[in-house]
């Protein structure tokens, strides 16, 4: 009853809400108006490997970032399970490229980076602790802000449709909070910097390992 009663609290009017401490979580974010600056600022010169780097199914080289970032890593490896996708983007970056972490495992890199990928994984616990497996200094992990406020989220007006701006393959929504501690959870990765980027659409989350 007493759990009931809290969660009931969150949904009361403004001038009766009396929420429990329990139920908030403070964490510092940095805003960083576009993620290429923060991506920028760890993997120039960097050997780097990008996990869900092929953009399915709307891949477009002007855009595509692991096109971008080849301009500026030294090194820059890709892994994605799209295999046909990875024949694309090979056409236009020839680089090592990898369709299973196993294909990884005498790899080391400066950086692994894993951009609004996590949403669209089945199983998460399973996907972060094959990150946590790859040998690398700084893992970089991105998904959508469950709180943006970009798109008109909601109801259609005058009806019972729901209208929602987000990608048909993906599987869930993050926040700060709920990012953070879904990589400390499943990992033995620490989270150091969280940014809110791009008009607050994505939750970014700056990783090292964590000592023993």
């Amino acid at each position: 009853m007493r759990l009931l009663s809290k969660i009931k609290n969150l949904f009361l009017p403004d001038t009766q809400i009396k929420i429990d401490p329990f139920w908030i979580q403070k964490l510092d974010v940095i805003r960083t108006p576009q993620r290429m600056d923060l991506f920028r600022k760890f993997c120039d010169g960097r050997k780097v490997l990008h996990i869900g780097c092929t953009d399915h199914p709307i891949f477009n080289p002007e855009h595509n970032l692991h096109l971008q970032l080849s301009k500026i890593c030294a090194e820059l490896h890709g892994l994605d399970i799209d295999k046909e996708g990875l024949s694309v983007l090979k056409s236009h970056f020839d680089a090592p490229y990898f369709s299973d972490f196993s294909q990884i495992e005498n790899e080391k890199y400066d950086v692994v980076l894993v951009p609004e990928t996590i949403e669209h994984v089945d199983n998460v616990e399973i996907f972060l602790k094959q990150i946590n497996e790859i040998k690398a200094d700084t893992f970089i992990i991105s998904g959508p802000n469950c709180f943006h406020q970009f798109f008109k989220n909601g109801y259609e007006k005058n009806s019972n449709t729901w209208i929602e701006g987000i990608h048909p393959d993906h599987n869930c929504w993050y926040s700060p909070y709920t990012l953070k501690n879904s990589i400390e959870k499943y990992t033995k990765l620490e989270v150091t910097e969280t940014h809110l980027s791009n008009n607050d659409i994505m939750v970014i989350c700056v990783c090292k390992k964590k000592n023993g």
